[in-house]
């Protein structure tokens, strides 16, 4: 979608004696506040985002600044020397393009544990001496986190705008408002992010003319961001942007044809592909074909191709030379079989470790309350009703009112059950547990000692508050009944334990 606007400035040149040049401030951060979980691919985004724009949207490295994992303070420092910079160098006409890639909140971007309130960016931007700036950013919420002066939507997906001698202010954002920006394990990147490299990368080229312009562009990156992201738990993601743009004449974004490395997928039929490296690393994950031949931009290098048939898939691979175009034709298409796969990333799991003081109700009421410690270990992974296991071991002290018998037990619970986690990172869980307690009885003043061994079964709660991508600190209770022998006899105890600690997840 709006990626088509992006680099809409960056790559049309249409008056052949004055090519802009063409500006990028690109950063990357996969670290928020302390309570935001590591994001896996920003970072890895902005690298690639420079890529396309150095290798297809004419971007020369010396006019790039890219900065990642960088807090506040160096990116706000790093935008007032390159602000310095602009000032020194830039033509009427020239182009900027700012993309960030990071976690976010309403009106700020977190990086590295500090805030840099958007309003710094978007006047960094609006303020730029160049003839059109681009601002693009990657991040939850971020629909409402960037608007610019006088910035006015535009109607309608499939619009066109023509415009070579262009000047103004467009701002591009991967989500609504409202909406969090979503990554994902089988695209290898940022669900908006992606898309929107592939449409540049020459995917949106649906006349096959060699160019992908505005409206190509735009309609791909919008719908393919709202189709991957259709069934997702965090919510369909809707991609927005505003513009202020004047001129006239066709906008062309970039001409893939035009690369050093290409590839042709010459078949007809449309169809959904996967482009791999050959160790079978995603490049550009999911890409859509329409009708007749279509033509990426890709850096030289071996390729795994991939597209599905109603009942298996078709395969090839090609080697893409350093200048030159290769060619991908049906008779090169091997029959696969459907394998099932198991799904990547977030529904990936995850061990968490819990260690505290615990205490508990004693099996025989004469007792007092045994105070202990507890360690649980577990794991969980998101897909799925049932979605952790545990494993719990607690050992408590406790003795007999009357002074002269004291009693440790052993305790080992084996449960399953389930994990959800709220917007702020707070894990709440309940399993259902089954397991036994060891209990040891032995009388100082006598020396005589005995041992039980009685069964339990029971229910688990626990809620895991972060204090940092790694730790959190755990409140973890258990209730149900033991089958205990007594000398009386033997029948049920209610008996339940809790305890508050610190856990580690990896």
């Amino acid at each position: 979608m709006m990626g088509a606007l992006l680099l809409a400035l960056l790559a049309a040149s249409p008056v052949p004696d004055a090519v802009p040049r063409r500006f990028a401030v690109v950063v990357g951060n996969n670290q928020g506040l302390g309570g935001d979980a590591t994001l896996r691919y920003a970072e890895r985004d902005a690298r690639s985002v420079l890529t396309v724009l150095e290798e297809v949207g004419g971007v020369r490295r010396e006019d790039s600044l890219l900065l990642l994992g960088a807090d506040a303070d160096t990116v706000r420092g790093e935008l007032v020397r390159f602000e310095k910079r602009l000032q020194e160098q830039v033509r009427p006409g020239d182009q900027l393009f700012v993309y960030i890639s990071s976690h976010a909140e309403g009106d700020a971007l977190r990086f590295s544990g500090t805030r840099l309130p958007m309003r710094e960016v978007t006047r960094f931007v609006e303020q730029a001496p160049v003839g059109v700036a681009l601002l693009v950013v990657d991040a939850c919420e971020s629909g409402r986190a960037v608007r610019l002066k006088g910035l006015k939507p535009l109607p309608g997906i499939l619009m066109s705008v023509e415009q070579p001698a262009i000047a103004g202010r467009v701002i591009i954002t991967a989500s609504a408002a409202d909406e969090a920006a979503q990554e994902s394990d089988a695209l290898a990147g940022s669900v908006f992010t992606h898309h929107l490299i592939a449409a540049l990368r020459g995917a949106a080229d649906l006349s096959g003319d060699g160019r992908v312009t505005l409206s190509e562009a735009y309609s791909y990156s919008y719908a393919r961001t709202v189709e991957s992201s259709l069934l997702s738990r965090a919510g369909v993601q809707h991609p927005s942007f505003r513009v202020d743009l004047e001129g006239h004449g066709e906008l062309i974004l970039t001409s893939p044809a035009a690369a050093t490395s290409l590839l042709t997928l010459a078949i007809d039929e449309p169809g959904d592909w996967t482009v791999s490296t050959l160790s079978g690393e995603p490049f550009l994950g999911h890409v859509r074909k329409g009708e007749g031949a279509a033509t990426l931009a890709l850096p030289a290098g071996g390729y795994i191709l991939t597209t599905r048939q109603a009942h298996n898939a078709l395969e090839a691979r090609v080697q893409v030379p350093a200048s030159g175009r290769a060619q991908l034709t049906r008779a090169q298409l091997v029959p696969r079989e459907l394998v099932a796969n198991e799904r990547k990333g977030s529904a990936a799991g995850r061990w968490m470790l819990h260690l505290g003081p615990a205490v508990g109700l004693p099996l025989v009421s004469t007792f007092g309350t045994m105070v202990g410690g507890s360690g649980q270990l577990q794991y969980a992974w998101e897909e799925g009703v049932v979605n952790v296991t545990t494993a719990a071991l607690g050992l408590k002290h406790g003795e007999h009112v009357a002074g002269d018998l004291q009693q440790n037990d052993f305790e080992l619970r084996l449960g399953v059950g389930h994990l959800a986690r709220d917007e702020y990172g707070i894990g709440f869980q309940l399993t259902a547990e089954f397991g036994g307690v060891l209990a040891w009885q032995w009388q100082p003043s006598t020396g005589s000692t005995r041992f039980g061994l009685h069964p339990y079964a029971g229910i688990a709660g626990g809620m895991w508050i972060p204090l940092g991508s790694t730790f959190r600190l755990t409140f973890l209770g258990n209730f149900g009944p033991a089958w205990v022998r007594k000398d009386s006899g033997s029948g049920l105890v209610w008996t339940y334990g809790g305890g508050v600690g610190i856990g580690v997840v990896r």
